[in-house]
């Protein structure tokens, strides 16, 4: 079954500043997605569990984002130098492929708000 909609978190960041998203999953392959309203979601990254390696998808730079594996099955995503155009809701995520259907869990929905700083100090 999927936790979709559970664990919601909301982050208010400034921007050119980072924010760290834990994520607590195991598979051979974790998936960190974004959303932004009116678009469809899209796969940033993959971490492979096995490799302990990155895999960005096509389009996404170097340096933005990273990934750290934690203890257990614990992993951290971070987002760097955020921009307004990083504001989103992202989702941690693995397919479970031995049930026969590719069915998405998500284990995190937070959503990020990356905004200017002087908004922060009103």
């Amino acid at each position: 079954s999927s936790n979709m909609g559970e664990d919601k978190l909301s982050v208010t960041r400034a921007t050119g500043s980072s924010v760290v998203i834990d994520c607590d999953l195991t598979q051979n392959y974790i998936h960190w997605y974004k959303f932004q309203e009116g678009t469809v979601p899209r796969r940033l990254l993959y971490y492979d569990v096995y490799y302990s390696k990155v895999v960005l998808d096509s389009g996404i730079s170097e340096g933005k984002y990273h990934v750290y594996k934690g203890t257990g099955k614990s992993y951290t995503f971070v987002i760097s130098n955020l921009q307004e155009s990083d504001s989103g809701t992202y989702y941690c995520a693995v397919w479970e492929k031995h049930i026969g259907l590719d069915f998405l869990y998500t284990a995190l929905e937070i959503l990020l708000v990356a905004a200017k700083t002087a908004l922060l100090h009103r």
